[in-house]
């Protein structure tokens, strides 16, 4: 994994500390109307403040639409959001009161700035107001599905490989045809022993299995560098709350859905060109509850940054 690619900016929360006058210029060209998502949410999106549809001019920027949609403070000449709807940033207090707005497109960090990112036509922009005491980079969230495999990042979209284990063959055809239905075109399936090293750096991945698959077990050393919020202990599921302390333990039959950008593309878990998403859980049981979850209910899913699947129930994590 390409630790060391980390882009400079992800060391400052948010990747949002950009000066407004390095805004990329408007394209050139006729101008023409699009329309995209704005959301505001707060606590890992738990609370839905706003979220509508807005239509905005060609090249407009991620500021422009969040300013057409809502009140909102800058500081830093401009380039960095402080305040949404009169909720400002806070760091009083020490550590557990860093909170913090935090901007996604298409479930993906931005790595530039809000008045540098121009949106594209379909992009779901959200900005979530949550706590940074345990990461101040989280690469990717759930809360999307399927706009990473859709839409992609900054209008460019890497094709889609579901990678799977015999034993979730007919799960990860389900997969393949609901991505079908909601538009992704360019999904394939590969069995985890026959992935490519180029295709596992070059594509978005979803990877489908139990925490001993090699690819998965990866991910889990390397939870906390990552932007994770649960990980696997043993045959046990560890949730974590906002502050990095054990929340719940979860045991047999629980599922798993997080996501990160993706570690083994060369350019690092901070460029926004591709994701991995991790459909697991503590068991076979588990793992098919996670997946039944993304494909019949992940409208239940909508801003989430991760969630558990326990009895049935769909757990949004951090807790």
């Amino acid at each position: 994994m390409k630790w060391h690619k980390l882009l400079a900016l992800i060391i400052l929360p948010f990747g949002l500390l950009i000066p407004a006058a390095c805004s990329t210029p408007a394209a050139e060209g006729p101008v023409a109307d699009m329309t995209v998502r704005i959301a505001v949410t707060a606590n890992f999106g738990r609370e839905i403040m706003l979220d509508e549809t807005v239509s905005i001019k060609d090249g407009a920027s991620a500021l422009d639409a969040l300013k057409q949609a809502a009140p909102v403070e800058t500081s830093y000449g401009g380039g960095f959001v402080s305040g949404i709807n009169g909720i400002r940033s806070r760091y009083a207090g020490g550590v557990t009161a860093r909170e913090d707005w935090f901007f996604y497109v298409n479930g993906l960090i931005s790595n530039v700035g809000a008045s540098d990112y121009v949106l594209q036509p379909g992009d779901t922009e959200q900005w979530d107001f949550h706590s940074w005491s345990l990461h101040s980079f989280t690469p990717a969230v759930i809360g999307h599905f399927p706009k990473p495999f859709l839409h992609g990042y900054s209008g460019k979209t890497r094709p889609t490989v579901i990678v799977y284990t015999d034993k979730f063959r007919e799960e990860a055809k389900n997969l393949e045809r609901k991505l079908g239905e909601l538009g992704v075109n360019a999904v394939g399936r590969k069995e985890s022993s026959t992935l490519s090293p180029s295709e596992k750096e070059n594509s978005n991945l979803i990877l489908i299995g139990t925490p001993d698959v090699e690819a998965i077990s990866e991910l889990n050393r390397h939870w906390k560098q990552l932007g994770f919020f649960a990980y696997f202990e043993g045959v046990n599921l560890a949730v974590l709350n906002a502050s990095g302390a054990v929340a719940n333990n979860y045991g047999s039959g629980a599922g798993l859905i997080q996501a990160t950008q993706n570690p083994w593309n060369p350019n690092g878990i901070g460029a926004g060109e591709n994701v991995v998403w991790l459909v697991s859980g503590t068991d076979e049981t588990g793992v098919k509850a996670a997946i039944d979850a993304l494909i019949n209910r992940n409208t239940d899913l909508r801003y989430s940054h991760a969630a558990v699947i326990v009895s049935g129930e769909i757990v949004r994590i951090p807790r």
